[in-house]
């Protein structure tokens, strides 16, 4: 017979009650609610008084709201010292150095004819020559006796009825015979973009480049020759007609006012400069091409303009281009 199951003897007792029932029978749920409520916002209406007391009897008046030049004096994004507000004049000479130089001139309206002239010595050395020539440059050599400037671009006096020629009558690469890949035609369109904040800052910088450089006397057609910054107490005289062997390297000219007579200031100078010019080596003049070309694919020859920037850390010049325009 099989056996009976087995029977449980645990009293029978009624079932947990549910959440609400448990915690609501007698309102504590929401009474408990309302009242951490109730205590949160008590809390922070204390402390809005407070802070409004503490507040109390300051000038909360509207600010005074004045412009702000965005773009600065600054290209490279390192900023300035304070000068009491007053802007160092070299600093707003860093600010835009091409139009610095074109501001330099007596008449900046006349630009236009000035680049012709130069447009017409470049011709004697080759007739088919026409080369864009920027407005730095065009102002740069406009401040030099002609017979400096045209030593320095390469011309060289005709004998009788006969055109002058280059200093080496070599012809660049380019078309137009000097050629967009002349040295020539490099220095009409390139210019050098330095920042600086003193004389000594800017020698220091040309040092590092290895510059010799060239300070033109005006009125007298002779030339201050500094071989090595590295010397610059070494220092001679030379005419213009011995300027020739200048004329086949790269140059940078500056014109800009403050920058000049900064420089003219260290260098002790004894006289009253209005530009010099940093002459550089082939070296350098070749590194600089290959960036110009390699900066956006573009041939010399469809080039009108390319400003390079030049910056010294530890005396070593890093140096790139900045900024590029090409012929329309």
């Amino acid at each position: 017979m099989p056996d009976a199951p087995p029977t449980d003897d645990r009293p029978l007792l009624p079932p947990e009650d549910s959440f609400d029932e448990k915690y609501n029978s007698r309102l504590e749920f929401p009474l408990a609610t309302v009242g951490a409520v109730l205590i949160h916002v008590l809390i922070a209406a204390v402390l809005v008084y407070v802070l409004a007391y503490l507040m109390k009897g300051e000038n909360r008046g509207s600010v005074d709201v004045r412009p702000m030049a965005v773009n600065g004096l600054d290209d490279f994004g390192d900023g300035s010292s304070g000068s009491g507000g007053v802007p160092e004049p070299l600093a707003v000479a860093n600010g835009d150095p091409v139009k610095a130089a074109v501001d330099s001139l007596p008449d900046p309206t006349k630009l236009p004819e000035i680049r012709e002239k130069m447009q017409q010595t470049i011709r004697t050395i080759d007739p088919s020559g026409n080369l864009p020539i920027s407005d730095a440059n065009a102002a740069a050599y406009a401040s030099l006796d002609e017979a400096v400037r045209n030593k320095l671009i390469g011309a060289r006096q005709g004998s009788g009825n006969e055109k002058g020629t280059g200093f080496d009558g070599s012809k660049g690469a380019g078309p137009g015979g000097t050629g967009a890949n002349s040295t020539l035609g490099r220095n009409m369109r390139w210019t050098l973009r330095f920042k600086v904040t003193s004389g000594r800052d800017y020698l220091d910088q040309l040092r590092a480049m290895g510059a010799k450089i060239l300070i033109p006397k005006p009125g007298t057609g002779q030339v201050l020759l500094i071989e090595s910054l590295n010397a610059p107490d070494s220092r001679r005289v030379v005419s213009a007609d011995q300027l020739g062997a200048y004329a086949g390297l790269m140059q940078f000219h500056d014109v800009r006012r403050d920058v000049v007579n900064s420089v003219a200031e260290t260098l002790k100078l004894d006289f009253a400069p209005t530009s010099f010019c940093a002459v550089f080596s082939k070296e350098q003049e070749n590194e600089l091409a290959r960036m110009e070309t390699a900066y956006r694919n573009r041939r010399a020859e469809d080039i009108e303009l390319t400003v390079f920037r030049v910056t010294v850390r530890g005396d070593r010049p890093e140096v790139v281009v900045d900024e590029q325009k090409a012929k329309r």
